[in-house]
Parts: C-alpha cells; structure tokens; sequence
C-alpha cells in the first residue's frame, strides 16, 4: 500500500478519485483509507501540474494540433521551467522517504502523508494559476502580473516558490524591456510585450499616446502630443497591473525615440503601409557618423547593468523600475534636445515662425498683401496656389529677401475646393458654400529634423489659425490707412469720425496682437528654451506657449476655469470673443469699399449712419462681454484688450454703459 502511494506520488500510477479504485487495496488502519484520500488529491494536483509543465515546457514549444502549428509563448516557457525547478524539491523528498521506507518496512502511510503534507498549499496556489491562464486564456506580460498577485501570501514556502517561478518570468520580461529601451528592437516573436508592431492585429484596444483617452484633453496636453511613426504602440491589455499606464508610456517613447534616431524619415519613403512593415535598423546597423546615432555615448553599459539587477525579484520592485526608466529617459530627451537646439538650430527655427507665422516680418506681409488681396478676396481657383507663390517670391525681392536661404523653408497653399452645385441643390445650400483665400490659405514650413517631434501636424494647423486671424487684422488695418489721404480734406464729420474710430479700433488691437499677446509670450518662451536641456520640457514650453497666444488671442474656447477643451478647429467659431472681432473686420471691409457702392451724398449718409450703429453695437457687445467673462480665463486678456480701447473711458461712454471698463475690473 505504501509503494502505491509512493506510484502516485511520482505520478507514475493515476488514481482519480478515491472511490470504487481503491476498494481492492488492503488497508493496515482503520484511518489509513483517509489518509490515502489525502495522498491521492496531492498526486493529483501534482499530475496536473506536470501536464502542464510538459504541455508548456521547451521541448513543447512546437507541438502540431488540430487547428495547426501552436506556438508556446516565451513567458509560458519561463513559468513551465519555474515550476520545474520548485517541484526539485518535492521529488526531492519524495526520493528521501523511498530510502526511509525500502529501509524499514515498519512505516505507515502516515509518514508518508507528514512529508508531503507541506507541498499542499504550494500545489493548490499553482493549480489557481494554471487554471486561471487556461480559463482566461492569459499569455505573455499577463502571466507577468498574474504571478506578482501570488507573491504576498501568508505561507513561507509557498511565498519562496512564486518568488523563483517570477524569477524565471521576470527575466523575459527584462530581456525585452533592455532590448527595447537601449537598441530600439522589439524581440518579441509571440506578441507577448506590451509594445508592439502597429501592423500586428491581437486586440481592439490600443494606447499610443495619453491622448487616446475618451475624455476631454486640455489644449497644452494636445499640442504637446508627438506623433513618431515607428510603426510600435502600446497594448493596453498586457501592461502588467503594477506598471502603471504613465511609466509604460515613457517606455513607449525611449523605444520610438531610439528608432527616430537610427532612421531619419527624409531617406525613408513616404508610404506609411511600407514604413511600418519593413524592419526598421537598429543603431548598430546604420553606419552613419553622426551624434543622433550615438545616444547612449558611455552610459549604455551602465544602464544596461541597472536593468539587468532587475531580474532579481528582491530588486524589481515598481519604485526601482521607474528610477531607472527616468534615468534612461533623462538621457534620451537630453540628447534629443542637443540634436534639436544644437545641429536643427531650435531656436533659429522659432524665430523663423515667429517671423512668418506671426507676422514678425511686417514689411514683407505687408508687400504680400500689397500684391495678393485680390487674389485672396474672391474663391481659390485652381491656379490660386501657383500665383500665390509666385507673388510671395516678388514680395521677397521687394524687400530684399530673395537671398535669404530660409525663404525656401515656406510656401503657401490654397486649397481649390469645387462648389458642389446640382440640380437638387440651392445655392443658400452648406455644400455650395466656396470660401474666400483668407479663410482657406495655409502657409507651409519645411523644417529639419527632428524638429518634426515639436512642429506636429496638430501644431502647424494652429500656427496657421494664428496666421490667418493676423493676416487678416494687418490687411484691414492697411486698408484703413489707405482711406486717410480719400477722408483727410473730407467735409463729412460723421464720415471722418467713424474712420478714425475703425483705424483706432484696428491700431489697438493689431498692438495688443503683437505687443501684449506675441512678443511677451515669446520671451517667454525664449527663456525657457535657454533654462533647459530637457526636450521634453522645451516641447511642454512651446506648447503652453503656443496655446497662451491661442487663448488670448480668442481663437480657442475657454469657458470655465475649471473645464478643458481639445481645442478642435470649429472651437473657434463658439468663441464669442472670436466672432465679435470678425465682425468688426467685416464692418471695416464693407467701409473701405464704401466709395465704390454709393455716388451720391445721400446714400453716403445713409450707409454711414448705418456703420455707425453697428459699430457702436459690436463695441458694446464687446465691452459686455467683459462682464459675462471676467471670471473665465478668456476675461483677463478681453480686459487688457478692452484696457487699450477705453483708457480714457470714451468708448464706454458712447457704447452707453453704465459703469466704464476701468470700474469693472475692480470687481
């Protein structure tokens, strides 16, 4: 009876359950049928373990089944061997009572059961894990997480064991992340990382950036966004619990960061399906001199050390994981930052957008103007980008610019859209509707590299907003002073009066534009770019920078402090600040081509009463707002724009509130 046990023990004889088998055996005790019960539920979680460990283990790796060729992940290897390794010593104590036994035939199964009786607790929690990765269907970095539950346990033994199993699993799961974060590679062979390739479909939910989040983002965090086309995004569903989704993220980004700088996308091709199947170099494979490919300089082996002490479970611990990720990203973004200020000249190419995005080159805007505003005053045609640019490269010439290599960098764009006009539509139809160049025209830039990483698409499209709604100010505002030498001998008070209404209007606000809203963010910005050699943080400067004069200058939407907008482009349109300043733009339009609508006096007066009325109804409108916004971010940049026009309280008087802008803000 006692060898009988011991065959079941080593799995060497399989009784299932303790019930018609085990009638035929002769049993010493009355006691000893339980006790044989007892022996025969640890065989058998015993047995289950070993199936699966055979089932899972290097040599079945390959194994053909009926669905095809199954491939045994490398993290299920790990666990199969971990397990291999604890059961060491129950077949260790296993051939320990043999000897006793075959020694002394006195023995009884009771000692038997006292010697594996300690292996109960240690086989039950093994036997939760095998079956919650069956039943579950868990794999790869999943298996990861689900051994760290198990580490904390009230038993000893069974506490040291799942510390070895992790052991085993840790080290696949610090191979792939020193792989990923030092050479930018993904060695991955059964998807089981929580990187992966763009193109490898295993699950419906993807992060590749905070961004992807449903909720509303901030403005700042939106520009903030880089988008890295290295064909790798994160899995969502095999981040281990105990990595949290930020620290992933940074580690998403070292990895697309290391590829950036093995492979310039200028020498790539331009069709992303080619890009993001192909094999992308690693950094030794390049071949090329140049300081964006050696990153790591001395300090790959000392980090490649920190991560290898990883794999002892003593030492893995989240606090000890994050340390080093930011060491290693510390490092990254401060040579991203080199690469980017040093040899892309960063700041040169600020000032560049500063210089054509912002107007800061007025002469050349306003020789461009000269040239184009009848261009840009009726519907794009199909030509309208080709006479656009051709105009910009006269206006270079005009003010001596031609020379200038950075001229070469910009070039404008005006989207030819045909008017979706049929039979069935109506003219007063949405799809109809044409829009004129101002509202349409896109000026591009053509940056070095990696200045990608800062200048995103998203980025770009709010230069352009900002270019745009300054065009447009410098445009009305020239006009206006145009009109003086036609209004300067004029014997119509009430037509002068208005037109030195519209050009104070136009003055103040094109000063508060570039004064108040550009040039101080800017120094701003310039400060910040010079206290830092942190890419990340000189990327963070820029995007608050550039949603500061965004905000200020109405073109987002602001309505409670404490409520965050992603800034979309039809924002705009909802902004009450916004739309009173388009309207004021149109009245000064429709004023400057007063001359060529009426011919005699009366009409005149008639369309300049006209004017007057509205005028003075967008003033106050404008000044009203004040009091429905003060207490919103939007209201302390309306009241230093409302500031400039009512120092001296005469708008408020005409515009007939009861109290100035100046009294306002002292509540």
């Amino acid at each position: 009876m006692i060898h009988d046990a011991l065959l079941i023990l080593w799995d060497c004889s399989q009784i299932k359950t303790t019930g018609r088998e085990n009638n035929g055996i002769a049993y010493a005790g009355q006691g000893d049928a339980e006790i044989f019960a007892r022996i025969n539920i640890i065989a058998q979680n015993h047995h289950r373990i070993q199936c699966f460990v055979e089932g899972n283990g290097f040599q079945a790796r390959k194994t053909k089944t009926a669905s095809g060729l199954k491939m045994c992940g490398l993290y299920s290897q790990a666990l199969s061997e971990g397990i291999s390794e604890v059961l060491q010593s129950y077949k260790k104590t296993l051939m320990e009572v043999e000897s006793l036994v075959i020694g002394n035939h006195n023995y009884t199964l009771s000692f038997v059961y006292s010697y594996v009786e300690g292996f109960q607790g240690l086989f039950h929690t093994l036997n939760k894990i095998i079956t919650t990765i069956e039943e579950r269907k868990r794999f790869g970095c999943q298996i990861l997480s689900l051994l760290h539950q198990y580490i904390l346990t009230g038993d000893q033994k069974v506490h040291d064991a799942i510390l070895r199993v992790f052991a085993y699993i840790n080290k696949v799961f610090v191979n792939q992340l020193c792989t990923w974060l030092l050479y930018g590679e993904l060695m991955d062979p059964y998807h089981e990382f929580f990187v992966v390739s763009q193109g490898h479909d295993i699950s419906d939910t993807y992060l590749s950036t905070p961004s992807t989040t449903t909720c509303d983002k901030s403005l700042v965090s939106t520009l903030q966004e880089t988008t890295l086309e290295s064909g790798y995004i994160l899995n969502a569903n095999m981040i281990p619990y105990f990595v949290p989704l930020s620290l992933a993220q940074e580690i998403l980004f070292i990895g697309r960061t290391v590829i950036l700088f093995g492979v310039d996308p200028k020498k790539m091709k331009k069709n992303n399906s080619i890009v993001l199947n192909r094999t992308l170099m690693p950094l030794q494979k390049c071949g090329i001199d140049s300081r964006r490919f050696t990153i790591w300089e001395d300090k790959e082996a000392q980090f490649h050390e920190k991560l290898q002490k990883l794999k002892s479970p003593e030492v893995f611990e989240v606090c000890n994981l994050r340390r080093v990720i930011r060491e290693i990203k510390q490092c990254v973004t401060k040579h991203l930052w080199t690469v980017a200020v040093e040899e892309a000249q960063l700041i040169h190419e600020l000032k560049l957008m500063k210089d054509f995005y912002l107007l800061g080159r007025g002469e050349l805007f306003l020789e461009l103007l000269r040239l184009t505003a009848h261009m840009l005053d009726k519907p794009t045609a199909r030509t309208s980008t080709r006479d656009m640019n051709h105009a910009f490269q006269l206006a270079t010439r005009a003010v001596f610019l031609s020379n200038n290599a950075d001229i070469e960098k910009f070039s404008f764009e005006l989207p030819y859209v045909k008017p979706n006009v049929s039979g069935n539509s109506s003219f007063n139809d949405d799809s109809s509707t044409v829009f004129d160049g101002w509202s349409s025209i896109i000026l591009k830039y053509d940056f070095k590299w990696p200045l990608h990483l800062l200048f995103t698409p998203e980025v770009l499209a709010r230069y352009n907003d900002m270019f745009r709604l300054l065009l447009r100010i410098k445009k009305t505002q020239h006009d206006l002073h145009l009109l003086w030498k036609t209004y300067k001998q004029s014997t119509s008070f009430s037509m002068c009066q208005l037109h030195n209404k519209l050009m104070f209007l136009m003055d103040n606000l094109q000063h508060y534009l570039q004064a108040d809203v550009l040039e101080t963010n800017f120094s701003r910005l310039m400060d910040a770019v010079n206290r830092t050699n942190d890419f990340e943080k000189l990327k963070k400067a820029h995007a608050n920078f550039l949603a500061d004069i965004l905000s200020q200058s109405f073109l987002t939407v602001t309505s409670s402090a404490e409520s965050d907008y992603s800034g979309d482009t039809a924002d705009s349109l909802n902004n009450p600040v916004f739309c009173n300043i388009m309207d004021l733009l149109k009245l000064c339009h429709s004023f400057c081509s007063l001359n060529e609508a009426v011919t005699d006096k009366e009409a005149e007066d008639y369309y300049i009463k006209g004017y007057s009325d509205r005028f003075n109804t967008l003033v106050k409108q404008l000044m009203q707002l004040l009091v429905s916004l003060r207490d919103r971010p939007c209201g302390v940049y309306l009241a230093r724009l409302l500031m400039r026009l009512d120092y001296n309280r005469w708008l408020s008087g005409e515009a007939q509130l009861t109290q100035s802008v100046t009294n306002m803000l002292r509540y």
